[in-house]
Parts: structure tokens; sequence; C-alpha cells
């Protein structure tokens, strides 16, 4: 029997066609796999670390350690949480000890080295803390770099994890594998957090570098996080982060995306994101939603957690800094500068604390003033309406004669007493609040003064 006349062509074609699809199937998959996450084997880099610029791990708990010894009543170190292998994750907290416990004080928790590859974040975390400390030395006393590390211990309650991924960064330092990013064991401990674990933005595959870990919470590494959440109430939490330069605000999830769910306290994220973008002129910045400003979503993450689950009023995770136009497989120069640059670009991104603390500390004055104004108003309200009843009580009983007797009410006298009150006491807010407005103007310009002074101020 014999074929149809170009039959065969026909077959040659759907074979070619069916390999071309084939190929571009493999393409696609790879392309996928290397933007989306897999952990590659080291790749040629353009340039590595100098270790006399950057900390290797070693280093890194050595000069922490030195600090919190040499600034011991103000830095509390806590090694109650390591990693998998026992390592230090650097968990120390920040404040004024001679005061005493102070619920008007802000509470923060800064986060840094989730991810091994990008050695940037931690080297803001020593730059930060280096300046912050050096205005507490006996030869500062009196210049404004002093002032402005008083200002911050008295104001302020720093929680920092310096290190959370120490197994990690031990891995890249042995195999100089700079693209790695997962813990020893690869999971990467940002998508191991109990918000909308699972989905699609992370992996199940334990060679994928967004491996999710086996359930959430399951790495040592995170715990700290989830202890410190449940224990502390923190106003702010920042998840510190290098590869472009963005501030993400929550949510990064999928199912988040879906639903275009958005944070309870979206209105003050913005407004400090926005104060944070324009903190460095010339390192600009992007701000946004997560799932909005990235081409991907990310499930199981910190700063997803602390919004969702936590209900910290501000979180935030930071890129720092990202190579401008980077292309190649190198990984090293995608996520950190070059060594020489090191220090001028930590300058560069530090007053992004600056406006961090400034923004905390104006809403959290505002957050008191309202409480204490509440309470105020209640206390007035009671002590107006017990003057009330004593110095009307004959003109209350010749009342209470003539009308009859409901004792689940109040009478129409007290409620206009108290209507009274609650207006009066209303009008005395409002007029304070006016005049803490013009007063507060003057004292955040006199702030503004002094953390220019903090933002040059080198150790």
């Amino acid at each position: 029997m014999t074929d149809p006349p170009g039959s065969n062509l026909h077959c040659n074609n759907y074979s070619a066609l069916s390999i071309n699809v084939t190929f571009f199937m493999i393409i696609l998959y790879a392309a996928i796999k290397i933007s989306h996450g897999a952990n590659v084997k080291p790749q040629t880099e353009k340039y590595q670390p100098d270790y006399r610029y950057y900390h290797n791990l070693t280093r890194a708990i050595a000069d922490a350690t030195d600090l919190i010894k040499r600034y011991g009543s103000f830095l509390f170190r806590d090694d109650e949480y390591q990693s998998r292998s026992g390592k230090s994750q650097v968990n120390f907290r920040v404040f004024n000890s001679s005061q005493e416990p102070n619920k008007l004080r802000s509470r923060i928790l800064l986060a840094y080295g989730e991810h091994a590859r990008e050695f940037f974040p931690i080297e803001s975390m020593f730059y930060f803390m280096r300046n912050l400390t050096a205005g507490l030395d006996t030869e500062q006393e009196g210049r404004p770099g002093r002032s402005f590390s008083q200002w911050v211990l008295n104001n302020f309650d720093i929680y920092v994890i310096g290190l959370a991924n120490p197994d990690g960064k031990d891995f890249i330092e042995k195999s100089k594998n700079y693209c790695w990013r997962g813990t020893g064991t690869g999971v990467d401990i940002n998508r191991n957090f109990d918000w909308n674990y699972g989905g699609n933005g992370s992996s199940k595959d334990p060679q994928d570098d967004e491996y999710r870990g086996p359930y959430a919470f399951s790495e040592p590494e995170t715990n700290v996080f989830q202890y410190l959440a449940e224990t502390v109430k923190f106003d702010a939490f920042v998840s510190f982060h290098s590869g472009v330069r963005h501030i993400y605000i929550p949510y990064a999830d999928s199912k988040s995306k879906q639903l275009h769910r958005i944070p309870e306290n979206q209105h003050h994220m913005v407004n400090l994101a926005k104060r944070m973008v324009n903190a460095s002129p010339s390192r600009q910045f992007e701000m946004g939603m997560a799932y909005e400003l990235n081409g991907y979503v990310a499930d199981g993450t910190s700063f997803d957690y602390m919004a969702g689950v936590a209900k910290v009023p501000f979180s935030f995770a930071i890129e720092m800094w990202g190579a401008k136009d980077h292309v190649g497989s190198s990984c090293f120069d995608e996520f950190n500068p070059p060594s020489e640059e090191l220090e001028e670009e930590l300058a560069l991104v530090h007053p992004l604390y600056v406006e961090l603390l400034l923004y905390l500390f104006q809403w959290k004055s505002e957050q008191n003033k309202v409480e204490v104004s509440e309470n105020r108003n209640a206390e007035f309200i009671l002590h107006r309406t017990k003057k009330d009843y004593e110095t009307d009580n004959k003109q209350e009983e010749e009342m209470l004669e003539s009308t009859p007797q409901h004792p689940t009410s109040f009478s129409e006298s007290h409620l206009m007493y108290a209507l009274f009150s609650m207006v009066a006491a209303l009008c005395v807010v409002l007029g304070a609040r006016h005049v803490c407005f013009l007063m507060r103007k003057k004292r955040i310009v006199s702030l503004k003064s002094l953390s220019s002074t903090f933002s040059l101020f080198k150790s």
C-alpha cells in the first residue's frame, strides 16, 4: 500500500515541529528554573569578597561579640537560639537598661542575613551599630553624635537578628558557591514561615533554591523569629536583603495577590516607605506592594508573617543594594558591591535607618497621645460625674422622689451631664492636639537637624 502523495513531507514537518516545541519547552523550563530558583553550581564570578572589607563568619561573630562587650550597658546578647549546626545567629538587644520599662518606647525587630549570598545587609548592620555606639564613647560627650545615640537608646528598644543564616554563610565560604542562598541543608528560611506556607511562591524540591522545608518553622533558624513575635509586641519589623533597590510592603504571597489583600496599616507603611525612598537621593529606591512590584510571588516570608500573623503595624522587606543592569550567571556581583566600594555604598544607604527611626518616633508619640487622651477623657467624665452627684445631691433626691425608679437606667440629668462632659473633653483634646501639632513640627525639625549630623557621623 503506497502512502498518499506528500505524506512523508507532512510527517517530517510534524517531527521537526515536535522537536522544536520540545527544545523550546526545555529552554523555557531552564529559564524559569534559573530566574525562579534552582541551586546552581559555583559560577565564574566577576569578583569575589575581599575579607579585609567584608566579614567572614568567624570575624562577624567575633566583631559582634566585641561590640556587645564594649557597650555592655546598652547591648545585650542572647544565644538561646542558634542554627541547625549550633552556630550563633548573633541575636542581641539594644536599649537603655538604666531606664524603667517604658511602653512609650518603639520596639523594633531588624533581621539580616536570611539569604547566604546576600553579604551586604550584614555589613549594613555592622555599619549601623558602629555609628550608633560610637556616639556613646566618652570623647563624644556634648557632641551631636552623642545626643542622637542617647535619643535612640531612650526612645527605642531594638532587637537584632544579625546573622539569621550562619550555616549558609559557612557553606559559601567553604564551597565558593556565591549563588547559594539557603541554609547548610538548602532550605530557604524566607519561605519557611507560617503565612501561606506551601504556596506556589516556594518549592517542595530540596534542590530548588526556594525550597521551603518539610513544614512551617521546620528550621531552627526561624525559631527565634517565631519566639520574638509571640513574646514581644513589636511596632516594626524589617527584613534586609540585597539584589535590587526595592522597599516592599506586605504582601508577597500568591494568595494575597489573588485576593488583592492589603495590610491593615497600609497608609502609614506607604508614608514611611516614601520617606525611606527619598532618604538617599543618589541611591533611588522603588517601593510598593511586594506582589505588584515583583515579577513573582513569594510564600512563607518573614515580613508577611510579621504583618499577617504577628500583626506588627510596620513590616517591610528592604532590598538595600543591587547591580545596575546585571547580566550573566555570576552571583556575588549581583547582590554585593565590589569590596573597595563597600564603605561608600553603606554610607549612602545608611539614611534609611534615620528615616525609619524618626517616623516611628513620631508615629509612636501620636499613638501614645491618643491612648493618654482616651484615658484622660474617661477619667474626666468619671470625675465630673462623681462631682455632679456630690454637689447636686439635693436636686437629685428631689428628682428621684418625683420620678419612677428604674435601676438599670440613667436619669436625663445624668445623661446631660455625661454628654456635656464628653463635649467639653473633646474640645480640650482637639485644642491640645492642635497645640501639640504646632509644637511637634518644631521638634521634628530639631530631630531632623540632629539626625543629619548622625548620618554623616562615622566611627
